[in-house]
């Protein structure tokens, strides 16, 4: 494996435990949340009142699961 396979495993490792910690002490300390609270993302709001950051994390969602499931928009 090379360094960077390495790099990536850890920083996913890194990633993981303080996720799995908060999804198990508070799931409103998640990235998730913190990612909505951002963006003004909020349960329950209409399309209509949609603003560019929430058009923007859209798209990037839509490229990041594009990417990673088909590989594709590298």
């Amino acid at each position: 494996m090379t360094a960077w396979r390495w790099y990536w495993l850890l920083w996913l490792g890194a990633f993981v435990v303080p996720e799995t910690i908060a999804l198990v002490r508070n799931p409103k300390d998640t990235l998730s949340y913190a990612v909505w609270d951002w963006f003004g993302v909020k349960a329950g709001v209409p399309l209509s009142h949609w603003t560019v950051l929430h058009v923007l994390l859209l798209a990037f969602m839509v490229w990041l699961f594009g990417h990673f499931v088909f590989g594709i928009w590298r």
